[in-house]
């Protein structure tokens, strides 16, 4: 067996469509190599997304706000779109069912791993809740407080989903359990 000592005598062996291939793995490898320099957490967090976690349909928020009630729409629980109501305007996202409103089974996430909440005065802001893994808008790790926006890109854990905003429904409790299954919420919480 032959043994090629130098790269002159790779370049024999290859063919220019291998050759192109390698040169389109090594720009890879190299941009890879950057983002490892200048952001290795994000490099870590591209890698250890559970990818048996994704599903075909896509994940979201939705914060609703209506002439005579403020709620979100979510399927992050079960895959299945749910109205969750809250007389406080708080929604906690984590593991646990017994601390969290919306539970998603995600290993990654805390028992209790972050809030939306809703004010008159800033809208729909989301909140880490000191989580271990954290929670990113847009690419982002939160640090504070961020005031969310139509469209924003969210991750808990390995879940992510989007937010969506909607204002001027015109609808009540009643017209919404025609079409969702509901959930109140009562608990007096407040988001800081």
């Amino acid at each position: 067996m032959a043994y090629l000592n130098n790269l002159a005598e790779y370049h024999k062996v290859f063919s220019a469509e291998d050759e192109a291939e390698m040169d389109s793995k090594l720009g890879l490898f190299r941009a890879f190599s950057k983002l490892c320099e200048h952001n290795r957490e994000l490099l870590d967090d591209m890698l250890a997304t559970d990818t048996s976690a994704i599903s075909h349909v896509a994940n979201y928020i939705q914060g609703m706000i209506g002439d005579q009630q403020v709620y979100i729409i979510s399927n992050l629980a079960t895959g299945k779109s749910k109205s969750l109501y809250s007389t406080d305007g708080l929604w906690t996202i984590g593991r646990d069912p017994r601390q969290s409103d919306i539970a998603v089974p995600d290993k990654r996430l805390s028992r209790c791993h972050a809030a939306v909440q809703y004010s008159q005065e800033q809208g729909f802001v989301i909140s880490d809740l000191e989580s271990t893994n954290g929670t990113y808008v847009n690419g982002e790790k939160l640090k504070r407080v961020y005031a969310l926006r139509d469209g924003d890109r969210i991750r808990i854990g390995s879940s992510l989903f989007h937010f969506f905003l909607t204002s001027g429904v015109h609808t009540n409790q009643s017209d919404a359990a025609a079409y969702h299954s509901i959930e109140s919420l009562e608990n007096g919480r407040t988001l800081h």
